[in-house]
């Protein structure tokens, strides 16, 4: 018998704790089964490289857990559960512990940037977003930088409207694009201070 329908998470879509516990299992497993076939093959430095690298995402999982705002902490650990073309890599820079800002306007602006990025990106490339989120005592500073392709990228018009800072767009000529931009968020919402 599964649990109680937990609270909507990103996407509008609800998750229950057993759900949840379900997809990080099966992905520890994952892990732990890339490791031994490094150990397998004799292949340490790799086997290693690779506990290195689960044990970077937890310490930042962690850190995410520690968050003051448990909306915006939901929607970036979550989200590697999903299905989407673009992979969130995330680094948190300062005491998030902290945090004082409207931290459920945050997650909500965050949530729909996200969605409308995976409904532009395309699944023939690999798209990466990497979000550095900078605490600071009365602000916090979110930097994205994107490396993809993009089918309509009209939708970062828009972005840079919201956020009143200058976006930078640099099209390749192997299709690829990327863009990078910043977000000031102090605690009275969005804006500088």
């Amino acid at each position: 018998m599964k649990g109680k329908r937990g609270k909507k998470f990103f996407m509008q879509e609800e998750w229950d704790v057993v759900e949840i516990l379900k997809k990080v299992r099966h992905d520890s497993l994952n892990h732990i089964q890339i490791v031994k076939g490094y150990l397998a093959l004799e292949k340490i430095d790799k086997a290693k490289e690779a506990l290195d690298h689960w044990t970077d995402r937890l310490r930042k999982e962690s850190a995410l857990s520690g968050l003051k705002g448990a909306k915006l902490s939901v929607l970036l650990l979550t989200y590697p559960y999903r299905q989407w073309p673009v992979r969130l890599e995330y680094e948190l820079i300062g005491d998030g512990k902290s945090l004082r800002i409207e931290e459920e306007r945050l997650a909500e602006w965050l949530e729909n940037f996200l969605r409308k990025l995976n409904r532009s990106a395309s699944w023939e490339r690999e798209n990466v977003l990497t979000l550095e989120m900078h605490f600071r005592e009365k602000e916090t500073y979110f930097s994205f930088l994107f490396s993809g392709s993009l089918n309509d990228p009209s939708f970062l018009k828009e972005i840079e409207q919201a956020t009143e800072e200058p976006l930078y767009i640099d099209h390749a000529e192997d299709g690829r694009n990327r863009f990078s931009f910043e977000l000031r968020w102090n605690e009275n919402g969005k804006g500088k201070e």
